[in-house]
Order: C-alpha cells, then structure tokens, then sequence
C-alpha cells in the first residue's frame, strides 16, 4: 500500500510533468470588423492570394494547411466551389538587433567581481573585466487575416496578430497565432488585446 507522503510526491510531479509539457503563447492582437448582413455559420471561404504571394506557392500552401483547424475552430470552413467570402492570410518574421556592453570574462556575465571579500579592497576581489560589446536579437512574428464579401467585394473583417520572443518564431505557431487572431470571431472585444493561447504537447 502507498504511504500518503509517497502518493501526494508521486501527484505533485504528474502535475509538474503536465504544467511543463504545455506551451503558453502571448500574442497582441487587434480586431475590425465591417459586417453589413447576418454572419452565416458555419462560414464558407476560399483563400485568395496576393502577387507576392503567388511566387512562393510551396511556403503560402504551408501556412494557409496550418491554419485550417483554427480557422474551422472559429466557424470558418473552406469551400472553395461555394465560397461566399475570401480569406488573405500573410505573416512575417521580423528580427531586430541590438549592442549592449557587458562585463565579459571567465565568468560569463558578472563574474566574483560583484562581491564577496572583505570590502571593496577584500584579499578576494577580483580584478575587472573588459566591457565588450553583446549582440542581443529579439524575433517577432506577424501574423494577418483579411476576410472579404466576395459578392461585395467589402473587406467585413479585418485582424493582426503579433507575437515576440527572444528565440526564432517557427511555422508551428501559426495556428496558436490564428487561434488568438480570431478571438472572440465574428464579434471581438475593440482595441488592443493581450490573447494568452495554450499549445499542448506534441505527441511522440
């Protein structure tokens, strides 16, 4: 028989192993709409493409396949044959650079120099390092969605989505990024909103 010490270990890291194998998202996103009739639900589209879109086809068919099931999430379902409306989905990945001067030494960043001893003339200060230059990169991911009355040609939805990190923002976050773009479809919440999406763990 397990002891009540032995069992709530074992429960707390099943809880730990579960908390640590999902992934949480933030992404900044801003809604607009322009509905002019009843939206219909389940919502029918077919994806329309930009020039520049069109002369990479392999990258634009990926992004439009991962969006799919968020887009369906939300109600909207492709049917290109009796599409009522168009879909424009485009992202970007932005990364910017930055010089900062840091301590640099045996020690990495800092190092014994920022204590210990016996003052700040102590038998143990260690001499200071040189200040050299650091690049430091930070990475975001825009994401866009453009939904269009085909009979009108009027754009009724209009969504952006941003996301940075201080890591590369692969492929795989589209869906999360489409899910928090469409939040609250077809009638969001106005203004600027901090949209928090959980990506569950890959199966092995």
């Amino acid at each position: 028989m397990m002891t009540g010490w032995r069992a709530l270990t074992l429960t707390a890291a099943v809880l730990l192993v579960g908390c640590a194998s999902v992934t949480r998202v933030d992404n900044d996103v801003q809604s607009f709409t322009n509905w002019t009739s009843a939206v219909p639900r389940p919502l029918g589209f077919r994806f329309e493409r930009l020039p520049s879109q069109q002369t990479d086809a392999a990258t634009q068919d990926a992004v439009e396949q991962l969006s799919l099931p968020a887009l369906a999430q939300a109600g909207l379902v492709q049917d290109t044959a009796n599409a009522r409306y168009s879909l424009q989905i485009s992202t970007q990945l932005l990364t910017e650079s930055t010089w900062s001067s840091r301590p640099y030494g045996p020690w990495g960043r800092g190092g014994p120099w920022m204590g210990g001893g016996r003052g700040m003339r102590g038998p143990f200060m260690a001499p200071m390092m040189p200040m050299l230059p650091m690049e430091v990169r930070t990475y975001q991911r825009l994401l866009s969605l453009v939904l269009r009355d085909l009979a009108t040609g009027q754009v009724v939805y209009e969504t952006q989505a941003s996301q940075d990190s201080n890591g590369p923002i692969g492929s795989d976050q589209i869906p999360a990024m489409v899910t928090a773009a469409l939040h609250g479809f077809p009638n969001p919440p106005a203004g600027l909103q901090r949209i928090t999406v959980d990506i569950p763990p890959t199966p092995q």
